[in-house]
Parts: C-alpha cells; sequence; structure tokens
C-alpha cells in the first residue's frame, strides 16, 4: 500500500520503468496513468510535481527518464490561463465581502485546478 512520500516517489520510479524500459508504447498515456493514481488518491500532487522537476537514474537512465518526464507535462503543468479566470471570477464573485479568507481563495483555486486535470 502506497502511503508515504517515500511509497509514491517507488510508486513513479516503477512507472517511469514500466513504461520506459518494458513498455514504450505507454509513454504516450503517462498522463493519464498519473491522474488515475492522482485521483485514487495514491499520489500526491506537490510529490508527482517534485519528481517532474528533475530527471534521475534511480530507476532507469536519464535518457528515458527524461522522456517520461517530458511525456507527463501535460498532467504537470497548471494552465496560467486558468489561473487567471478563477482569480478574475472569485475578486468578481466576492469583491466587497470580508468573509473570502486567503484560505478560502486557495481552496477553491486548488479544486478549479482539479477539475481542468480531469479533462485529460
Amino acid at each position: 500500500m502506497v502511503t508515504s512520500e517515500k511509497h509514491q516517489k517507488s510508486l513513479l520510479g516503477g512507472i517511469e520503468r514500466l513504461a520506459g524500459v518494458d513498455h514504450p508504447e505507454l509513454i504516450p498515456v503517462i498522463p493519464k496513468i498519473l491522474m488515475e493514481f492522482y485521483q485514487a488518491d495514491v499520489l500526491e500532487e506537490d510529490v508527482v510535481t517534485s519528481w517532474g522537476t528533475h530527471v534521475s537514474k534511480k530507476y532507469v537512465d536519464k535518457d528515458t527518464s527524461k522522456k517520461v518526464r517530458k511525456a507527463s507535462e501535460p498532467f504537470l503543468k497548471v494552465n496560467i490561463d486558468t489561473l487567471v479566470v478563477v482569480v478574475f471570477l472569485l475578486i468578481t464573485m466576492y469583491s466587497g465581502s470580508r468573509r473570502l479568507t486567503m484560505m478560502t481563495m486557495t481552496m477553491m483555486i486548488e479544486r478549479a485546478f482539479v477539475l481542468e486535470r480531469r479533462w485529460y
């Protein structure tokens, strides 16, 4: 069972090895694979984001790691246009309201990104 950051990183390494070495035909569907694990609450966003920021030779060679992580970019990428629209809508909806806290705004923005990622 995947219960810690270490387990999540090992799972990502296993996915990297499976898709990069054993079944390269899976590389184009890496974002969908990551999304399934993310929606099942197996992978946390910060762990996947951290994993996607640099290549590693722990599970596969660096070229393969680079290919797999490059393929994962649609999952990792945050659409800045969506962020701008969400912030604009929040400001419009809550202008003049003092009840909107930073935490509430952050939660609403995070929900918008989760919804955007489900479209993959």
